[in-house]
C-alpha cells in the first residue's frame, strides 16, 4: 500500500460528483446533447437489375440528433506508478486510469438516401431510421502531477492521453427501403460498422478534451498530512 497514493485517490473520489457534474454541463454547453450531427458517409451496399445495366447501388447516410451523451459518470479515476519527477523532486508523477459509464441509452436519428444510377435512371429512396446504443462505457489513460511538503500533499494535475469507448448492445431499425428492400441488411451493417468504428471514435474525441477541462478546473487540491 502506498499511503500517498491512497490519499490522493480518496481527494479524488471526493471530488467525483462535483466533476461528474461539470462535465456533463459542459457536454450540454456545447451542443453535444442533443447533438446534431455525429457521422455521415457514403458507401456501396450492392447492385440492382435496372433492365438498360446492372446498376450499383449506394447508400448516402447521416447519424444525428443523438441524446443522452451528457448521462456521463466518472466512476473512478485512480492514480498508480507514483514517483518522484525526475525534472523537480519536489514534485511526483505518476499514472492515471479512468473508468466511466452512461446512466442512460444513447438515441441517434439515421437519415440520407439509397440511390442507383444507370444513364439517365437514378431511382433514390430516402433513409429514415434509429439507433439506440445501451451499455456505453469509456475507459481512459494518462497521467498526474502532484507536489508535497513536510504538511500537505497537492494534487496539481491531471492529464488523460487517450480514450476507449465501447457498449453492450447496439439496434438499429431503418424503415422500408421500397425497391431497395432487399439491401436493407447491407445497409444496416453499414451503420452497425460506423458505431463500431467512426462514431465510437467521435464520442471518445468528444469527452476527452471535456473530462480534461473540468477536472483540471478543479485542481490543484490540497490535503493536509
Amino acid at each position: 500500500m502506498n499511503p500517498i497514493e491512497d490519499l490522493l485517490n480518496q481527494m479524488i473520489a471526493g471530488m467525483l460528483p462535483q466533476i461528474n457534474s461539470a462535465i456533463q454541463q459542459n457536454i450540454r454547453n456545447n451542443n453535444l446533447d442533443p447533438w446534431g450531427q455525429v457521422a455521415h458517409g457514403s458507401e456501396g451496399i450492392g447492385s440492382i437489375d435496372l433492365i438498360l445495366c446492372d446498376a450499383s447501388v449506394g447508400a448516402n447516410y447521416n447519424v444525428g440528433n443523438m441524446r443522452g451523451l451528457s448521462s456521463i459518470t466518472i466512476n473512478s479515476i485512480t492514480v498508480s506508478n507514483t514517483q518522484d519527477d525526475p525534472q523537480d523532486p519536489a514534485k511526483l508523477v505518476g499514472n492515471i486510469s479512468v473508468v466511466a459509464s452512461m446512466a442512460q441509452n444513447l438515441d441517434a436519428a439515421l437519415w440520407g438516401n439509397v440511390e442507383a444510377k444507370c444513364g439517365f435512371a437514378h431511382p433514390s429512396v430516402s433513409i429514415d431510421g434509429s439507433a439506440t446504443v445501451s451499455g456505453l462505457r469509456a475507459s481512459a489513460t494518462g497521467f498526474f502531477s502532484a507536489s508535497q511538503t513536510d504538511d500537505a500533499i497537492c494534487l496539481d494535475s491531471i492529464s488523460m492521453s487517450n480514450m476507449d469507448v465501447d457498449y453492450s448492445e447496439l439496434s438499429v431499425h431503418v424503415d422500408s427501403l421500397g425497391v431497395f428492400g432487399f439491401l436493407l441488411d447491407p445497409l444496416v451493417n453499414v451503420i452497425v460498422g460506423a458505431f463500431k468504428g467512426q462514431i465510437t471514435g467521435a464520442i471518445a474525441s468528444a469527452l476527452k478534451p471535456a473530462v480534461n477541462s473540468e477536472v483540471n478546473k478543479m485542481l490543484p487540491q490540497c490535503q493536509s498530512l
